[in-house]
């Protein structure tokens, strides 16, 4: 017998008028420090691999038409122990060994429950892609690759950090940030089979913001090989690019770009031809050196939108600091941003340049052009980049009281909130000023969309069918400082800027949600764009354990969920790759 399926959390609608009594809301946690009562630290510490399959309790209705696979990467441990120093800590979250997890959601022919929906069976699994670096680290006693933001030791000596550049390089086995499904040149023979289980066995490659990719048997999870950009081509071979490459919805084309640094360091922008399998360098930029982790793509363009978050000494000081952190010049309003959009389809390189405000982003959620030719990119950013240093674990797990350090400092957190804009580059303005550097005035985006936190957030997606397509409704993961974390889900509405919000118990961390859209039926109906289910992994921090939720896309209530008896990683980002029809 089905068991009765109990919501965990609510649903709540706010409006644009709402917004104020939100922020006053946040502010108000944030005074009274309410983090305190929401443990997050089972989903970093203490975590192992599940090899599995393990089934899991399903409790509700996940539809069968999501039957499939959804791939989480991100970071997984944060200390080992008995290495050659003892404990080794690592510093900042997005320096947390690579963790990779699969759940199989598998829908039974024949077999309803007691609502006489079909039934799934959902199987969890594991694997860690980041054993040699955790080898090292054993061995060593300490972190000897370059990394985000790892701390250095303060006992360090000037000549010791002196002779430690000459023996850094970028680490290329830890990837673990975002999950590519059939990137061409990766695709197998044996991969476009079936499974017993009636999944597609796509070819899955966990990419980072080096230019190096991991590429995973996609059934076991284990590392296959870490190929460098150079595996596209040949003057790929800067050490940068973007976590975020973006697939044509059309062509299934890959796109993505690569950064060589130096006395003067170069951009390539390159589109990877699923059709043939070659690749061809759409723009080669000079311009300086900075962490850009995500960008935009449309039908006929990429736009490159670098944030101030530019390199010292033109990048040659992330080998002296041994990280990419504490190697960005000081974050100065008075900077701008520079935007290049690149042609896609005729060889023309860059066609135009625009400038704007100093500001700092993580993703982009969707770009699209109109009528008129003009493209919308939108986009969570932020006035500065201090919300960086809120994802040091000492942060995050409030060691030594470092939470409260940072969430009461007027001058960090209150500066640490993101907003949702949109902005409109207008045809008309596509005008390019040759990649140069200088006192260039160019034409500003123009914003025509914001929505302030906490009534959107991070980790912004959409239904990925309107992808390059003008799309309304976007889910993102917000923070009202309940948590120093994400603390909830929400659906914006960007025409009308309401929203829906779902929450769970205190203590109930939200992941990053994907959207499944609900197929088409069987006579060519198309679902309305906000009708399929949302797929979470939440982390229970009082209990330690983590659950599969499956939400209402449309009216973000709760549908079922499939329970692990233990935590899941805090990851990053996800897939889901339909099973064979």
């Amino acid at each position: 017998m089905a068991t009765p399926y109990v919501p965990q959390g609510t649903t709540t609608r706010l409006t644009p008028a709402d917004e104020e009594a939100s922020s006053k809301a946040a502010y108000k946690n944030m005074e009274e420090q309410a983090w305190h009562e929401w443990p997050n630290e089972a989903g970093f510490d203490g975590l192992t691999e599940h090899r599995g399959p393990i089934e899991l309790k399903v409790i509700g209705n996940i539809p069968a038409w999501a039957a499939g696979s959804l791939y989480r990467t991100g970071p997984g441990q944060c200390k080992l122990e008995d290495t050659k120093s003892g404990t080794f800590h690592i510093s900042h979250w997005f320096d947390g060994l690579a963790h990779t997890h699969r759940f199989d959601i598998v829908a039974e022919g024949g077999s309803a429950d007691a609502a006489g929906q079909p039934r799934v069976r959902v199987y969890y699994s594991s694997r860690r892609q980041s054993d040699k670096v955790a080898a090292d680290i054993k061995a060593a006693g300490t972190l000897r690759t370059i990394s985000f933001a790892q701390r250095t030791d303060p006992c360090i000596g000037l000549f010791a950090k002196f002779m430690s550049v000459f023996n850094r390089k970028l680490s290329i086995y830890n990837v673990g940030v975002t999950v590519n499904v059939d990137v061409p040149s990766f695709m197998r023979p044996a991969q476009s089979a079936v499974d017993a289980q009636g999944h597609r066995a796509a070819s899955i490659v966990i990419g980072t913001d080096a230019g190096v990719m991991c590429e995973v048997d996609p059934k076991t999870m284990d590392p296959i090989d870490f190929p460098k950009h150079t595996k596209f081509h040949p003057d790929l071979k800067g050490p940068f690019g973007g976590a975020h490459g973006q697939f044509d919805p059309e062509t299934g084309d890959y796109v993505n770009y690569n950064l060589e640094i130096g006395k003067t360091s170069v951009y390539r922008i390159f589109q990877v031809s699923a059709a043939t399998g070659k690749t061809e360098i759409l723009a080669t930029i000079p311009h300086r050196a900075a962490w850009i982790h995500s960008f935009f793509m449309t039908r006929n363009y990429v736009v490159l939108w670098v944030p101030v978050a530019h390199y010292q000494w033109k990048g040659g000081k992330i080998a002296w600091e041994g990280n990419l952190h504490d190697s960005f010049k000081p974050f100065d309003p008075a900077e701008t941003c520079r935007w290049f959009v690149v042609d896609r389809h005729h060889g023309k390189g860059v066609v135009a340049e625009f400038s704007s405000p100093a500001r700092f982003f993580f993703h982009t959620v969707n770009a699209f052009e109109d009528d008129e030719g003009d493209v919308f990119c939108e986009v969570s950013d932020y006035p500065n980049r201090y919300i960086v240093d809120a994802y040091y674990y000492d942060v995050i797990l409030d060691r030594n009281n470092k939470a409260t350090e940072f969430w009461t400092d007027g001058q960090l957190a209150h500066k640490s909130f993101p907003r949702l804009t949109r902005y409109r580059l207008r045809k008309r303005d596509f005008v390019t000023s040759g990649g140069r550097d200088g006192d260039v005035t160019l034409p500003a985006p123009e914003i025509v969309m914001e929505v302030p936190s906490p009534h959107a957030g991070d980790m912004g997606i959409i239904n990925p069918q309107y992808r390059c397509r003008k799309h309304r409704y976007g889910y993102f993961l917000i923070s009202r400082v309940l948590s120093t974390l994400f603390d909830a889900i929400v659906k914006v509405d960007t025409d009308t800027r309401e929203l829906l919000l779902w929450e769970g118990p205190r203590g109930h961390t939200p992941g990053e949600a994907i959207f499944v859209p609900r197929p088409a039926t069987a006579d060519g109906v198309v679902p309305d764009e906000d009708d399929g289910v949302l797929l979470s992994v939440v982390l229970d921090g009082a209990n330690k354990t983590s659950y599969l939720l499956c939400l209402d896309a449309k009216t973000m209530t709760e549908l079922g969920r499939a329970e692990c008896e233990f935590a899941v990683a805090l990851g990053l980002h996800g897939r889901h790759v339909a099973a064979a029809s």
